[in-house]
């Protein structure tokens, strides 16, 4: 098994979104990422070149899932990570040859742990680098201190709010309820919608004075979501963006 450090994943996942915070997660975890949007791409790659994981982000209401799976192990031995938002289809995805199966949405922590157990060796070598720290387009953001700074001003978030900020930025354009908020991003269940609400407002109080490529959005009926600026007058790297947010969710969990 190689080191983590030396690790390439290929990750399958045709929502744009989707497959920048599973990327991140893995670049977090040290791995080379390669990327493609669809299975008949992904297995030729597997034909074409060795990889040492394999990620699949199961598309909404696909049912080909054992099919698939079989596909991927005839033409890698790697281990494979499944990402699936039917959850009762999981049992079905680990019999036929998954390694792991998370679901969508999904705690980026628990990715980047799950990249870890799948290409974890026997000593101290195995052991993840992971970076604290990014600085991006004159933006500074640092998971350990829970800050963003821009230019001369430096904004600080609580746990709960931090917890918030990235679960919702690793799963951009998704409506999220308040019970569901509450639940992922805090996985408690203590906390009413209208406790939520309170920290949402000072979530967006805090955003308020930075220029940041997304939008935290509520809608009566719908929920919550953070709405990200994918255009090119937005960031260069949204892919970095993610990264920092996903990368503070797991160090805040362990």
């Amino acid at each position: 098994m190689p080191k983590v450090a030396s690790a390439r994943a290929l990750v399958i996942e045709a929502n744009e979104e989707y497959r920048a915070v599973i990327s991140c997660c893995a670049g977090l975890a040290g791995v080379a990422v390669e990327t493609v949007t669809t299975v008949s791409a992904g297995v030729r790659r597997l034909g074409d070149s060795e990889f040492d994981l394999v990620i699949w982000g199961v598309p909404p209401g696909d049912p080909r899932r054992a099919p698939v799976i079989a596909q991927i192990h005839e033409e890698s031995t790697a281990p494979l990570v499944v990402l699936d938002e039917a959850h009762e289809e999981a049992r079905a995805s680990y019999e036929a040859g998954a390694d792991q199966i998370l679901p969508k949405p999904f705690v980026p922590g628990q990715l980047v742990g799950a990249i870890r157990a799948a290409l974890r060796g026997p000593g101290p070598t195995s052991v993840v680098p992971l970076a604290t720290r990014i600085e991006l387009a004159g933006t500074v953001l640092d998971s350990e201190a829970r800050t963003i700074t821009q230019g001369d001003r430096v904004v600080t978030f609580s746990w709960r709010d931090w917890e918030l900020l990235t679960f919702l930025l690793a799963n951009p354009g998704q409506w999220f309820s308040a019970e569901d908020l509450v639940r992922h991003a805090w996985r408690s269940s203590r906390f009413s919608a209208e406790q939520l609400r309170s920290y949402v407002m000072r979530v967006r109080r805090r955003l308020a004075p930075l220029q940041l490529p997304f939008t935290l959005t509520s809608q009566q009926g719908r929920g919550y979501r953070f709405d990200l600026d994918v255009s090119p007058q937005g960031w260069p790297t949204l892919g970095a963006v993610l990264s920092t947010m996903v990368l503070s969710c797991y160090l805040i969990a362990i």
